[in-house]
């Protein structure tokens, strides 16, 4: 496999990553402290899913600031960034996942090589087995499932972070904190919402969300008008550039199309402002891009999305005439 971004073990063992790597490998134009500062706020924390460290630039002969990321959030951040490159560097850290898993299964220990180190290493194997089966019986429903979601992946959608998210749990009565753990109260514990998954060798446990629970908790939120931020484009802000291929129209098309006069063609622009469809970072979005007339100058042209919510706004307008 392909060494596409250095993954080390630190101190206890763990594969981490350096976010300045992370960061210069998904060509991010955006400065690492302020890129860096904005991620973790999907809800990571500090001295769990990552540490503070210092490089020497050799370039500019100075101490950098830099961070230890675990795989987990280094797979995180690269889906949140909704790239090719986000897309490359998150598969590429769960086939690093495999790779260890596949060396952990390999025997670290000699084979024995005659009837009585097989009797000797059977004996052990047997009081091991006796010593973890307590345990194994105490915790069998604790351990990792498929289909699990993390708090984050659910907050993301809604433009907030899992920290903001589970914050929001707590205020509406389904989850309570105990030291820096999050748990669920009584009432909602038999209702298949959520799965503790164990983190191995060290035994910290994390909350995660059964698709049950991830649909409780989209319906909480839509029953307190927090909706999507794709349904809320005003909400957004940062927005990649996307593939579109259907048809764009201008403000004039659009303004035409709805019967009206001339003088809307400005104000399908001022409303598009109020909905900030407009990208901020690139010069096309879902919603629409910035082209150039036929004089040169700029001019903003509408995908059937943006077209659609222009049209919402417009109809609201003449509803309240």
């Amino acid at each position: 496999m392909e060494e596409l971004i250095k993954v080390t073990k630190d101190d206890k063992g763990i594969s981490v990553v350096s976010g300045r790597e992370l960061h210069d490998f998904l060509e991010v134009t955006e400065r690492y402290s302020s890129w860096f500062s904005r991620m973790t706020k999907y809800g990571f924390e500090e001295s769990v899913d990552y540490v503070g460290c210092k490089v020497f630039n050799t370039l500019a002969k100075q101490e950098l600031q830099d961070h230890a990321l675990t795989l987990d959030m280094a797979k995180e951040i690269s889906m949140i960034q909704r790239t090719e490159k986000g897309k490359q560097a998150r598969q590429y850290f769960i086939d690093v996942e495999k790779a260890y898993k596949q060396q952990a299964k390999q025997p670290q220990y000699k084979l024995p090589q005659n009837y009585s180190e097989a009797l000797i290493e059977l004996a052990k194997e047997v009081k091991k087995n006796e010593a973890l089966q307590s345990k194994a019986d105490k915790y069998d429903r604790y351990l990792s499932n498929k289909g699990l979601i993390t708090i984050t992946e659910i907050a993301k959608e809604y433009g907030m972070s899992g920290a903001k998210l589970n914050q929001f749990l707590h205020e509406k009565g389904v989850i309570y904190k105990r030291g820096s753990k999050w748990f669920i109260y009584q009432k909602y514990a038999n209702e298949r919402y959520v799965g503790y998954e164990i983190h191995l060798p060290e035994g910290r446990r994390s909350l995660k969300w059964t698709p049950e629970g991830e649909m409780f908790i989209r319906e909480l939120l839509e029953n307190n008008n927090i909706k999507p931020v794709l349904e809320q484009p005003q909400q957004l802000t940062v927005q990649e550039p996307v593939k579109y291929s259907g048809k764009y129209y201008t403000a004039s098309a659009i303004a035409f199309n709805l019967g009206l006069s001339e003088e809307w063609i400005m104000k399908i622009g001022e409303i598009a402002n109020g909905l900030h469809i407009k990208p901020r970072f690139s010069n096309e979005n879902i919603y629409c891009r910035k082209t150039l007339d036929d004089n040169g100058f700029p001019r903003w042209e509408y995908t059937q999305y943006g077209a659609a919510l222009i049209e919402a706004e417009i109809n609201k307008f003449r509803l309240a005439k």
